[in-house]
């Protein structure tokens, strides 16, 4: 019987892990912080090529020297390393829907699969022949902006990438993915018809929101350039080859994805096309060399020393055992402002679950919510309910540690200020310590926050691989002790039919008709 057939409460590793946690919480975190060794202790370090390296202090979480070793042990009886060796083998990993997970494959050098291979070669090929001049519209002119149309993993992907790694080189691109026509209006009005390559992006070419914003985009483009334009300023990336035909999409500029590449990992297949076109196929193969990397560690370094798997280990302790029902995702870069949103579809979409693989409630040990935005921002904004909220969370603190700007010295306080952060979350200040001041009562912290510090050596396309990769496997570890089935969403089926079928709609709706 596979150890995940069992439920986790019936483990003993479990029920070691619950008593521990009951002790855990009456320690004081700024007592376990001022231990000797603690940094040394509880800090791991990643080197990879081209010193893509990654290093993760997890000092100001509450555990001690006992903690990791337990919660490696639940991970044993969960049969972790068996879940790690499917995944990586392309064997059926989503039970739901029966089908592998080949992301992995999707950034592997040689992709087993067949047609992510093959995809790989055509979306480098177009990217080139883009960025030459050498597409051309319907008027003969070079396509040189891109506008991508899609939603969700078809959006936050390369939204994250242009706005992490573009610059002067990268082509012009916008981003369309709300149906309500206003990021459409403002993107067709920086654009010149002549000159748009519109990317159509739908895992299954039916999305509402992306059908919508497509249709729309291609009547303004006939107004513009006639009714035969379409076949040249339309590129399409979907699992559903004929679905893109009947739109009318030319064959050489339909890009196909396999269905077992799920929408919120598909940024390494076919689907980063319109990343590839604005940011240069140079650009995305060390974007997908970061990843390989992080692969390798994740399947190669022992659990002690793992950071996807200390990472998914630390998130179960905090939200199944320690009951924080939020956790923060704090970059401190500008450039990384779409990290939480994107990590935000992969976290909540894959763990969202309230019931296990085989149907069983997971009450008390589901996953948290995740709130975050840049975190300069953040300290003006949601770090007041942070640091004196009356329900706990966790945070994970990202930092780049060489400036991305020319004002290294800003950058070097943002980085003090994110520090700053993370002490007071961890030490708080008790109300003893103002025993003058009126208004101790209302400035005292309650402290024992807990948070990780994870620091990027520089940020650059290997650097971003790694890191999105690494989040990728640390979401894959949380499933793997929670049970659930981290590869299906099937919580946002139900109102994408209401909301096609009219006499499901509530009263407001006739209300909003007329």
């Amino acid at each position: 019987m596979s150890p995940i057939a069992r439920d986790i409460a019936s483990l003993p590793e479990w029920d070691v892990l619950l008593q521990h946690a009951g002790q855990a919480r009456g320690w004081r975190l700024g007592e376990l912080l001022d231990a000797p060794g603690r940094f040394t202790d509880f800090c791991l370090r990643s080197d990879g090529p081209a010193r893509a390296g990654l290093l993760l202090d997890f000092s100001r979480q509450r555990l001690n020297g006992e903690t990791p070793g337990l919660l490696r042990a639940l991970a044993e009886a969960r049969g972790l390393e068996a879940a790690r060796a499917a995944l990586f083998a392309g064997e059926i990993v989503n039970p739901s829907e029966h089908r592998a997970a080949l992301h992995p494959d999707a950034r592997s050098a040689n992709p087993a699969d067949a047609l992510l291979a093959g995809q790989r070669e055509r979306v480098g090929a177009f990217a080139r022949r883009f960025r030459a001049g050498e597409v051309v519209g319907a008027g003969g002119r070079p396509l040189r902006r891109i506008v991508n149309i899609g939603i969700g993993g078809s959006d936050l992907g390369m939204r994250l990438l242009c706005s992490a790694l573009g610059d002067d080189r990268s082509r012009p691109v916008d981003f369309v993915a709300e149906m309500d026509g206003v990021e459409l209006e403002r993107a067709l009005s920086r654009s010149d018809a002549a000159e748009t390559l519109f990317v159509v992006c739908s895992k299954s070419f039916s999305t509402a929101e992306t059908l919508a914003n497509a249709y729309s985009a291609r009547h303004w483009l006939t107004a513009a350039l006639g009714e035969d334009a379409p076949a040249r300023h339309f590129a399409a990336v979907s699992a559903k080859a004929e679905a893109m035909a009947a739109w009318g999409i030319a064959p050489d500029r339909a890009f196909l994805m396999p269905d077992t590449v799920g929408g919120r990992y598909s940024v390494w297949s076919a689907a980063g096309l319109s990343a590839w076109l604005s940011l240069g196929p140079a650009c995305m193969n060390e974007f997908l060399d970061g990843g390989r990397w992080l692969d390798r560690h994740f399947l190669d370094a022992p659990p002690e020393a793992n950071m996807p798997v200390l990472m998914g280990l630390l998130a179960f302790w905090n939200q199944s055992l320690l009951g924080c029902s939020t956790q923060l995702l704090l970059p401190y870069d500008t450039r990384l402002k779409w990290l939480p949103a994107y990590l935000q579809q992969l976290e909540m979409e894959s763990l969202g679950k309230s019931a296990d693989t085989h149907g069983r409630p997971i009450e008390g040990k589901g996953v948290a919510a995740l709130l975050g935005m840049t975190g300069s921002s953040a300290q003006h904004s949601i770090m007041q309910w942070a640091q004196q909220g009356a329900r706990p969370s966790s945070a994970d603190f990202i930092a780049v540690r060489a400036a991305g700007g020319a004002y290294s010295r800003m950058h070097g306080e943002a980085l003090r200020q994110m520090l700053a952060q993370a002490e007071a979350l961890a030490r708080g200040l008790p109300q003893s310590a103002m025993p003058s001041d009126p208004l101790a009562a209302h400035k005292a912290l309650p402290g024992g926050r807990s948070s990780n510090v994870l620091l990027l050596e520089r940020l650059d396309p290997r650097h971003l691989g790694a890191l999105i990769a690494l989040y990728e496997h640390k979401v894959f570890v949380q499933a793997t002790l929670l049970g659930v089935n981290p590869f299906d969403q099937w919580g946002v089926e139900l109102a994408k039919r209401l909301a096609g079928e009219p006499g499901a709609q509530p009263p407001l709706a006739k209300f909003l008709d007329d």
